[in-house]
C-alpha cells in the first residue's frame, strides 16, 4: 500500500483538496459492519488533505471512539508545532457502515459523515466521506486509513494495498502520508480547537 503512497508524496510537495466534478458517487460501505468493534484508538496513517483538518499539518494524528449501541463520543486530535490540538464531538449510526459525526461551538453544529469501506476491526481501517457543492457541481472527497497502532504490520498494508489497487473511488497517489516520529509527536502543551476550520 504504501508503495504507492510514498511515491505520489515525493512527487506531489502540494497538498491540496481534492475536488472533482459532477455530484458525490455512490460508494459501497463495508458490509455487516459492527459499530462497537470499531470503538477505541485509531491513528491515521494516511488521508486526502483538506483545511478541515489544516491541510497536511497536523501530524501525529488520532481518533478515539467510545461507542454504546448506535451513539457514541469522538475525540480528535492532532500535533502542530509542538501543541497537540483536540476536538471532540458525538456519533450516531445513521446507515449501516454510515457514522454522523456531530461537532459543536457556540450553539452551532456541524455535521458530516463517515463511510466504512473497509476494516478487520483489530489492524487497518479505510474510511470515505463526501461534500457535494451545488453551485459549482463540484464535489470534495475526503479520505482516511487507519491502524490501530502507530504503524501498520504487513498484512494490514496487503489488505489495504489490495482493496486502494482495486478501487474506483480512492487514488492512491491522492493520499498524504502521516509522521509519527518523535519530533512530530512531542507535543509539551495542548489547545482545544474551539471553531470550525472550514
Amino acid at each position: 500500500m504504501f508503495r504507492y503512497i510514498t511515491i505520489a508524496v515525493l512527487i506531489a510537495a502540494a497538498t491540496s483538496e481534492v475536488i472533482f466534478e459532477g455530484p458525490c458517487p455512490d460508494v459501497k460501505p463495508i458490509e455487516n459492519f459492527e459499530f462497537e468493534a470499531y470503538g477505541g484508538t485509531w491513528y491515521e496513517m494516511a488521508k486526502y488533505p483538506n483545511a478541515g483538518e489544516e491541510g497536511a499539518r497536523g501530524k501525529c494524528t488520532m481518533a478515539e471512539y467510545t461507542i454504546n449501541g448506535e451513539k457514541g463520543k469522538v475525540r480528535n486530535s492532532h500535533v502542530i508545532d509542538a501543541v497537540r490540538h483536540y476536538i471532540s464531538g458525538d456519533l450516531t449510526l445513521v446507515a449501516p457502515a454510515k457514522v454522523m459525526l456531530t461537532y459543536t461551538f457556540g450553539g452551532q453544529s456541524k455535521n458530516s459523515y463517515l463511510t466504512i469501506l473497509d476494516t478487520d476491526y483489530k489492524s487497518y481501517s479505510i474510511g470515505y466521506s463526501c461534500k457535494y457543492f451545488k453551485d459549482g457541481n463540484k464535489h470534495q472527497v475526503f479520505a482516511w486509513i487507519k491502524s490501530r497502532s502507530k504503524k501498520l504490520d504487513c498484512e494490514a498494508k496487503y489488505k489495504v494495498d489490495n482493496y486502494l489497487r482495486t478501487s474506483k473511488v480512492l487514488d492512491s497517489d491522492k493520499f498524504v502520508l502521516n509522521d509519527y516520529s518523535d519530533v512530530a509527536c512531542s507535543a509539551p502543551s495542548t489547545k482545544t480547537i474551539t471553531e470550525f476550520l472550514k
